[in-house]
């Protein structure tokens, strides 16, 4: 299960628990933020280098590709988490919008519903709005911890429509893909080095760093039907 804070967030956008009232026929498309929407790589870099830290891409992970510049250690994970805690508080002037984002999830809301799941700390719920409402992306925020399963198993309970995720993490399409087996997933990583790693995600219509490309198969496989179920 989601946790309360999650759960909180959800049930105020009408994800209760329980039965639905009623479901919705409208498709929808449950978007991660960092690395789809906003940049996360490039910046967190930066912090890294400013902490006297730097990321070496060696795997699909932060954790264990940061090392100190002087030693050469392993960053540890609460360093790691420093930096991160740093990048969050201060995303609004270091998160940068990839490109195309906004035009193409605005184009696409004229049919299709759009919810923002973002893993981070939930005290950052309102900093991350805020940013991506100054970008023109006036969707709601959904904060999560851990899996997104839970949050994605209790919305699509409300939902009789067609649902896809887009997401830069293999390991949370993975799970999508294992826990909510009838949503459609799409694999977007804008940082072009961590997306050469991804060997490939089994079920994702499409692994791309473009939202032209993305947003073209959103359209076909949640309106049109092209690539089927």
């Amino acid at each position: 299960m989601a946790d309360e804070t999650t759960l909180q967030q959800l049930a105020a956008l009408g994800y209760e628990t329980g039965a639905p009232s009623q479901a919705l026929a409208r498709p929808l498309l449950i978007c991660d933020v960092d690395e789809v929407v906003l940049h996360l790589v490039d910046p967190f870099e930066e912090v890294l280098v400013e902490r006297g830290f730097e990321l070496k891409s060696h795997s699909f992970k932060l954790t264990g590709n940061v090392f100190h510049k002087k030693t050469g250690r392993e960053a540890t994970q609460e360093e790691v988490w420093e930096g991160l805690t740093q990048l969050f508080e201060e995303q609004s002037t270091r998160q940068h919008l990839v490109d195309g984002a906004a035009e193409m999830l605005n184009n696409l809301s004229n049919d299709i519903d759009v919810i923002f799941l973002t893993n981070m700390p939930h005290p950052f719920v309102h900093h991350r709005r805020d940013h991506l409402h100054d970008h023109g992306l006036r969707f709601p925020v959904i904060t999560n911890i851990g899996s997104k399963v839970p949050a994605m198993q209790l919305i699509s309970q409300h939902r009789v429509g067609p649902v896809g995720f887009i997401d830069d993490t293999p390991t949370n399409l993975q799970q999508a893909r294992d826990g909510v087996p009838h949503v459609h997933l799409f694999h977007f990583m804008a940082n072009e080095r961590f997306r050469s790693l991804v060997e490939g995600i089994d079920e994702a219509h499409v692994s791309t760093g473009d939202w032209q490309v993305a947003s073209q198969s959103i359209r076909e496989v949640l309106l049109e039907n092209k690539a089927g179920t």
